[in-house]
């Protein structure tokens, strides 16, 4: 007899008087927390499918080492499945960051395959990749770093993916972002029509 939680004492001795041995696992928890970049910056990515497949979505964002968003994005891709969102949300991002020339030293994902599929050098989906590819190839020419992390600790990039339903190819938020050579403002017009496909 297996049990979520572990019984009371007097319930561990009426089973007892019965014949039962109850095993349980004690639940162990776990601190999950986002974990700030030692230096430079770090993109968070999320891409989901409502229904698998179905229309699909993702997004993300750019954080220095004090937690400070400097940017964000949200896309809407249509039809596809989970992989390709993710994929997809993933290669954005980096297309968004050598854009603005800022510089990752960190890509968090909260998909274990796609953070997998980097380190193994194996695309997933052949449908995604083409999208793939493109960010290996960014991801090798930089050499930035690419690791999973928890859901709960990707809450910025899952809001920005779920928003990605409402926004329909739209970049929703852009925050206190000047490039540092120019110092100019960037309008959103000009980085929608720079990463978009």
């Amino acid at each position: 007899m297996y049990f979520k939680d572990a019984p009371s004492s007097n319930e561990l001795q009426v089973l007892n008087q019965f014949g039962f041995s109850p095993q349980f696992s004690p639940k162990l928890l776990k601190l999950v927390r986002w974990i700030p970049p030692i230096t430079g910056l770090c993109l968070n990515v999320d891409g989901a499918s409502k229904g698998n497949p179905g229309m699909c979505g993702g997004g993300g964002c750019i954080r220095d080492e004090h937690g400070s968003v400097r940017v964000a994005f949200a896309h809407f891709y249509e039809d596809g499945n989970s992989m390709i969102a993710e994929i997809r949300a993933l290669c954005d991002g980096l297309r968004l960051a050598d854009f603005l020339g800022l510089r990752l030293s960190i890509v968090y994902t909260d998909s274990s395959i796609l953070a997998n599929s980097f380190n193994e050098g194996r695309c997933p989906s052949w449908r995604a990749y083409r999208w793939w590819w493109e960010a290996n190839a960014r991801i090798q020419r930089s050499a930035y770093r690419i690791a999973h992390i928890y859901r709960e600790a990707n809450l910025v990039a899952d809001g920005l993916r779920s928003s990605s339903f409402k926004s329909i190819n739209l970049v929703t938020s852009l925050i206190r972002l000047r490039l540092s050579r120019s110092g100019r403002s960037l309008t959103r017009d000009t980085i929608h029509k720079s990463i978009e496909i």
